[in-house]
């Protein structure tokens, strides 16, 4: 090493300085062979024992993240058909709901009108009633009336003529 110095520094040219020094640097000698056969061990070395095995966790790590992300995306898929299914099962039973509620204010309605009916029937029935009533007793006041009218003038006619005085219609 010290010979080579000397050699650059009594060298006035650049160029043959750095010439001089890569020689020395790179010069096929066993120790290159050494140290490349070593590097090539040692990549061998740590692909088997330290980045296969890394390579295999990193691998096996995307495959399951990649299986539950698709078990998470079958679940969410289950998750809606579930939620669909139970909406459309409350739909139905709303309109089924709706459905009842509509007959059952149907047959009220039609209750209703029966009722009214009846009752309608019933008050006419009454009301013929009553009026069939007022009319016999009005036809038996008149009566009375005539009866009391006519006993009232032979009454009167007896008082006015001193004599007795039978009632006419008798």
């Amino acid at each position: 090493m010290c010979q080579l110095l000397r050699r650059v520094e009594r060298s006035s040219e650049p160029c043959v300085t750095v010439l001089a020094l890569a020689e020395s640097v790179l010069s096929l000698d066993g120790s290159f062979l050494f140290v490349f056969i070593s590097i090539l061990i040692l990549i061998y070395v740590l692909n088997r024992t330290l980045f296969k095995p890394i390579n295999q966790i990193l691998e096996e790590r995307e495959r399951l993240g990649a299986g539950r992300m698709s078990e998470a995306r079958q679940l969410l898929v289950e998750y809606e058909q579930r939620l669909k299914r139970y909406e459309d099962q409350i739909r139905a039973a709303r309109s089924e709901a709706y459905q009842h509620l509509e007959a059952q204010r149907r047959e009220a309605g039609l209750a209703r009108q029966r009722m009214i009916a009846e009752v309608k029937a019933e008050t006419a029935a009454q009301i013929d009633a009553a009026k069939q009533e007022i009319g016999h007793q009005a036809t038996a006041a008149k009566q009375n009336l005539e009866n009391e009218a006519r006993a009232m003038a032979a009454t009167i006619s007896s008082h006015i003529l001193h004599r007795p005085v039978s009632p006419v219609g008798d």
